[in-house]
Parts: C-alpha cells; sequence; structure tokens
C-alpha cells in the first residue's frame, strides 16, 4: 500500500513537473512574440520621430547660403574687386555666430578659398573639388558631408553666385552634424547615420561611434527573425551585445538611418513572465495539496481521537525540538507549561511555577498593550482569545524586552479548556526593517533631488526655445528691414544731388517712394503689432455672413478678374467671435488667395459656407500656385513664408490662426488636386 501510494505521488510530481514546463515554455514565447512585436512598433515610431527631428534641424539651415548668394558686394568681390575683402569677412564672421554654425566660406568657381570666417582651414580640396563639381553640374544648391577619423563630421551647404548667367562663385556654410544626436534617448538605445556609400558618419553612442563602426576590425553580425505575423526583425551583435535594428533611407538625403534598441531588456522580461507563470502554478498546485489535506484530515479525525495518546507524546518531542516558543496557558491565566524554546526566549529557569501569570512576560511598560489587557483578563474573555500574528514586546526574566510575533489559540487537551501561545523572536526582521526604512528615506531624498535638476532642466529648455523663437524673428526682421532701409538711403543721397542739380521733379518722384517704402515698414510693425495682441477677454455673436460680404467688398476691385463663387445658406446662426479678428483671418485668407493665383489662367476662388450643429464650416479654396506638401506642417508658424524679401513678414497665417484660437476655432490647410490650397475654419456658434 506504501509503494503504491509513493507511486501515485510521483507521478503527480511528473504530470505536474511537465505541465509546469510546457506553460513555462508557452508563456515564455507568447511573452517573447508579443513583446518583440511591441519593440518593434515603439521603436519604427521612435524612428520615425528622430528623421522628423533631423529634417527640422536640417530645414533652418537651407537658407543660409543664400544670404550671401544675392549680395550685390560679394557679386563685385568674386568678379575681382578686393576692397570688400574686409567687409565680407566681417559678415561672414558675424552669419557664423548668428547662425551657430562651424564656418562661413566663398570659392571661386574653380573652387580657391576667397574669403572665409575660418581662423584653421578644415575644408580640404577633394571636398571643395567635390562642391564645385556638383554646382556646375546642376546650377544649384548642393550638400556634402565629410567624416574624418576621430573628428565630428561636417555637413556643407553650397549655393552659386552668379555674374549673369554664369557662376562666378560660391557660398559654402560648414555645419557641425553632431547636433542630430542631440536628441532625447535612453541611455541605452542607439541611432547611426550612413552617408550613400553607407559609410557611418555619426552615432549617438559613445563607445559605438561612427569610427568604431568604420573600423574594418569591427564587423557587425546581422541576423533576421520571423514572428508568427510574418514581421522579419534584424538583429545586430555589437561586441556579444544584441540590439533589435530598423533602418530607413532618406532619399532626399541619401542618407541610412539605423535606430538600435537593445533586446536585454526584453529577454529579461520574458524571463520575468516564464517564471511568474511558474510561481502562480506553483501556489495552484499547493492550494490543491492544501485542499486534498484537508479533505484527508477530516477523514482521519476519528484514527486521531484513537491515537490521541500516541500523538501527545510525539507533539511533546516536536515542541521541545521546534524554534518556536510555545505557552501553554490554563483558563485562568497561569502559565501550565513552556516548551525550551519559551525558556529560551524569556531567560526562564528549566522550573517554573506554575502560579505564575502569563501576563507578567509581557509587562513591557505598555500597559494599553492588546496582549497585555487580553492576557490579564482572560478568564472574562475566553471566548475571544483568538490573536493571530500580532506584533508587541515581551520582557525577560532580567527586565530587557525584545519584539515577538504573538499568536493564540483555544487547545483544548484531556477534555479541559487550555489556550497556545506561539512567539516568534522578530528582533532581526525588525532591524532589517528600520534598515529599509532608512534606505527608503534616503532613496526619497534621491528622488527629490531628480526631481529638482529636472525641473531646473526643464526650465532651461523654456529659455532655449524662447532664444531660438527670439533668432527667428530677429532675423526675419532684419531681412525685411534690410531692404527698405537700403533704398531710403539710396533715395536720400540722390536727392542731395539733385536738389544740388536743381531737378525737383526727379526730387519729389523720390519722396514718393520714400514714402511707400515708409509705408512698408509700418506695415510690418503693424503685423508685429498684430500678432503680440493678446487674447479677447469676451467673445461677443457675431454675424459670419455679414464679415464675408464686407470683406468682399473691400477687395472687389482685386477680386474683378477672379471667378468668385460663394455659397451661403439663407439662414445662418451667428457665431462667437470679435469682429475685427474675423475680418482680419477672411482678409488674410483672400489677400493670400489673390497673391497665390497671380499667375493663373482662369483664377477662381470659391467660398462655401456649411452649419455642423453646434460648429459652422467655413472652407476658401484657390487654384493659385499653392505649397509643397512637406511646408504645409510649419504653414502657420510665425515668420514661415514664401514671398520674396520685401513682400511680408510671415506672420499673416500665423495671425489667423491665433485669431481662431482665441476665438474657439480653429484653422487647417490642405492642397488641392489641381493645385492651390483649401483652409477650412470651424467656428463655435453663439448658442453652443
Amino acid at each position: 500500500m506504501l509503494r503504491s501510494k509513493n507511486r501515485k505521488t510521483w507521478l503527480i510530481i511528473a504530470i505536474a513537473s511537465v505541465l509546469i514546463s510546457f506553460c513555462y515554455t508557452a508563456s515564455r514565447e507568447v511573452a517573447r512574440q508579443w513583446l518583440n512585436v511591441q519593440s518593434q512598433t515603439d521603436a519604427q515610431q521612435k524612428l520615425l520621430d528622430y528623421i522628423g527631428e533631423v529634417r527640422r534641424a536640417l530645414k533652418r539651415f537651407y537658407h543660409l547660403p543664400y544670404l550671401v548668394t544675392n549680395n550685390p558686394e560679394t557679386i563685385a568681390f568674386v568678379k575681382g574687386n578686393l576692397t570688400y575683402y574686409e567687409p565680407i569677412e566681417a559678415q561672414l564672421i558675424q552669419l557664423d555666430k548668428a547662425a551657430n554654425t562651424e564656418g562661413w566660406l566663398i570659392l571661386s568657381a574653380r573652387g580657391e578659398v576667397l574669403v572665409s570666417s575660418l581662423v584653421d582651414e578644415r575644408f580640404s580640396l577633394p571636398d571643395r573639388q567635390a562642391i564645385v563639381e556638383q554646382i556646375h553640374n546642376q546650377g544649384g544648391g548642393v550638400s556634402l558631408v565629410n567624416k574624418t577619423k576621430g573628428s565630428s563630421p561636417l555637413y556643407y551647404l553650397a549655393a552659386p553666385i552668379y555674374d549673369g548667367l554664369d557662376i562666378a562663385g560660391i557660398v559654402v556654410v560648414q555645419i557641425n552634424l553632431s547636433l542630430l544626436t542631440d536628441q532625447t534617448l535612453t541611455s541605452q538605445d542607439i541611432i547611426t547615420l550612413q552617408n550613400r556609400q553607407q559609410r557611418f558618419i555619426l552615432s549617438s553612442s559613445a563607445p559605438y561611434n561612427a569610427d568604431w563602426f568604420n573600423e574594418q576590425n569591427n564587423i557587425i553580425n546581422v541576423e533576421t527573425q520571423r514572428l508568427y505575423d510574418d514581421t522579419i526583425i534584424r538583429v545586430w551583435t555589437l561586441q556579444k551585445q544584441r540590439y533589435f535594428a530598423h533602418t530607413v533611407k532618406l532619399d532626399d538625403l541619401d542618407w541610412y538611418v539605423s535606430y538600435l534598441s537593445p533586446i536585454k531588456p526584453v529577454q529579461q522580461t520574458i524571463n520575468m513572465v516564464g517564471w511568474g507563470v511558474v510561481a502562480l502554478l506553483l501556489l495552484i498546485l499547493l492550494l490543491s495539496i492544501i485542499g486534498v489535506q484537508r479533505h484527508q484530515k477530516n477523514l482521519n479525525q476519528r484514527r486521531i481521537q484513537a491515537l490521541l495518546e500516541e500523538s501527545q507524546r510525539r507533539l511533546k518531542q516536536m515542541i521541545n525540538k521546534t524554534h518556536v516558543g510555545l505557552l501553554l496557558i490554563d483558563e485562568q491565566g497561569k502559565l501550565f507549561d513552556l516548551n525550551p524554546m519559551a525558556k529560551r526566549l524569556f531567560s526562564l529557569p528549566e522550573s517554573v511555577n506554575r502560579e505564575t501569570s502569563a501576563w507578567e512576560l509581557f509587562n513591557a511598560g505598555n500597559q494599553n498593550s492588546t496582549t497585555l489587557t487580553l492576557l490579564k483578563d482572560l478568564p472574562k474573555h475566553r471566548e475571544l482569545a483568538e490573536i493571530s500574528n500580532a506584533e508587541t514586546l515581551a520582557r525577560r526574566s532580567d527586565g530587557s524586552v525584545f519584539p515577538i510575533l504573538f499568536s493564540l489559540t483555544r487547545f483544548p487537551l484531556h477534555g479541559e479548556q487550555y489556550f497556545l501561545a506561539t512567539l516568534i523572536d522578530i528582533s532581526k526582521r525588525k532591524k532589517a526593517e528600520q534598515s529599509l526604512q532608512q534606505v527608503n528615506q534616503e532613496l526619497a531624498q534621491r528622488v527629490e533631488e531628480r526631481t529638482q535638476a529636472l525641473k531646473e532642466a526643464q526650465s532651461q529648455l523654456i529659455e532655449s526655445s524662447k532664444m531660438a523663437a527670439l533668432g527667428r524673428m530677429s532675423s526675419a526682421i532684419t531681412h525685411e528691414l534690410n531692404q527698405p532701409l537700403t533704398g531710403l538711403r539710396t533715395l536720400l543721397t540722390t536727392n542731395e544731388l539733385l536738389i544740388e542739380r536743381g531737378e525737383v521733379d526727379m526730387v519729389k518722384a523720390n519722396n514718393v517712394l520714400i514714402q511707400k517704402l515708409i509705408d512698408r515698414m509700418a506695415s510690418m510693425t503693424r503685423q508685429l503689432k498684430t500678432f503680440a495682441y493678446s487674447k479677447p477677454e469676451n467673445l461677443q455673436a457675431i454675424s459670419l455672413t455679414a464679415a464675408l460680404e464686407e470683406t468682399l467688398r473691400l477687395y472687389q476691385s482685386q477680386l474683378a478678374p477672379i471667378d468668385v463663387r460663394v455659397r451661403i445658406p439663407h439662414e445662418l446662426a451667428p457665431i462667437k467671435g470679435e469682429e475685427q479678428r474675423l475680418l482680419q483671418v477672411l482678409g488674410n485668407l483672400i489677400s493670400n488667395a489673390l497673391d497665390a493665383m497671380i499667375e493663373t489662367n482662369q483664377p477662381q476662388l470659391n467660398l462655401i459656407v456649411n452649419p455642423m450643429g453646434k460648429q459652422i464650416e467655413l472652407t476658401i479654396s484657390d487654384n493659385g500656385c499653392g505649397v509643397p506638401e512637406e511646408q504645409l506642417g510649419s504653414i502657420f508658424e510665425p515668420f514661415q513664408t514664401s514671398k520674396k524679401i520685401g513682400k511680408g513678414l510671415g506672420l499673416g497665417l500665423a495671425i489667423t490662426a491665433n485669431n481662431m484660437r482665441d476665438m474657439g476655432g480653429s484653422v487647417s490647410v490642405k492642397t488641392n488636386p489641381q493645385h492651390g490650397l483649401t483652409f477650412h475654419l470651424l467656428f463655435q456658434t453663439a448658442s453652443s
């Protein structure tokens, strides 16, 4: 019978082991598949975000060479007038500081350096020859990347200086590409850039920099894995460290961007999931065993009753050998018996007086102790004498106190009622808790210090953003005001000569031009003032139909040669807004449409009003020249304009967006299939 029972036990153990092994393997595989998919998705999104940051970072440098190419002094200098050398050199140095670049140079048509803002020459002859060749082949702006071992990569932007139809010189701007790695990355993720020859030019990792990748001895082991949904993931192994790799080619730059995320955290999570499932199964198995044991205990209750004396003897032996203190207390609260561990805990002699009250062992100076109160009044509260794992203090015979874990339960013996107290010395655990509390306090302090550091970093980031916005605004205002100021200086100088000659009519004509230039500068300052308007405190109910009629009446002469189509419902609810801001929004959009359709053969302007419940939509579309798709994302940003210098600050659409937001509405834009743009304006009705 015993052999059969053992065989059954081993069979159950074997089945449980197989089940646990299967569940462990299956859970790890499921976790691996799911976590790999999640890692793949997260890494792809991070890569797309980084590519967007790269494009935005480089986009603000593309126009820099053209700040110098159209300068008459520059053209005269490259043609041989060396009197402009020092002014141009000072201008290049000033532009280099203002644009935060690595150097500005002006080359001859053959590639010789004519003037430079650099003190130490870093522009090699092969690079100059490559730029000259591309400029002459393409006839427009070009870019080039140079990466030498041990130095940061340089990105060259070049544009030709034309003398008529001939290329008289070349303007080159050097940019340090290390700015592309100044992104928010985790300490373990790596981003790399490769040029068209797939040589690494930049890496966000200090240990695995571009030079490390380009060394022949550092061979990257690349492998592929296939997931359940046929997704292919690539893994790079760098010095025994494995990374998920995602690579995208930037066609416009002819670069390859790779995003590497470590596999180790994913593997650790997979292991945790597997062991968690095993722990859960073990817990279920343990609970099942406990249930079976309880059932068997009920079945064996009669047998236990018959073998009570033998059980008491064995229990006595177990009590004497256990490492837990046990007190047997009678109904009067007196000590009936103690096991050897309890005697050692309380430093009691081998023979203990049975007239000793149990509460005396717990009289540690705290008269409000629940344990002490219960033991004192045990005869009165014997029916409630059930305590489980209560922390309290006990007193040794020498008067010293120590913490214990106290449990009390009723214990019938020989037909009489007793109480069994279980004592566990928790002195070591209390010391560990105190140490843990101290560690938690130190950790909380470190978290608070880190939080303060993050707040300071956030403040610095906000200040940097403000300075960047101020720089863009200063650059735009400078470009817009320099032309009329130069014109004013020229006209005033001409007037002095004309007055000396007595040519009054020419002076009057020049004065008219001077007045126009002053009006243009006043218009620019009005735009800046409008852009700085504060948000209105109270919005009123106004008529969108009346505002459209007034705006069309103001632009009646300009709209005469244009096919204007207006569709407005007969009864239109008033909208919530401010009349002056609404007229400014409509005027800006119609004025932009007129400018866009200047060269259109059959210009057409459509204005459609469509009620949408508690909102009213206004659509303004034209068939003008439109805007490239890649510029739509920044069309509402201030100082963004495609017009020539002197035609505007690029604040019209920014003012429009601000006004719509202040009136509780919104504005969006999209390109039309047959050229032109469509603006969608959403207004809140006055009743909403």
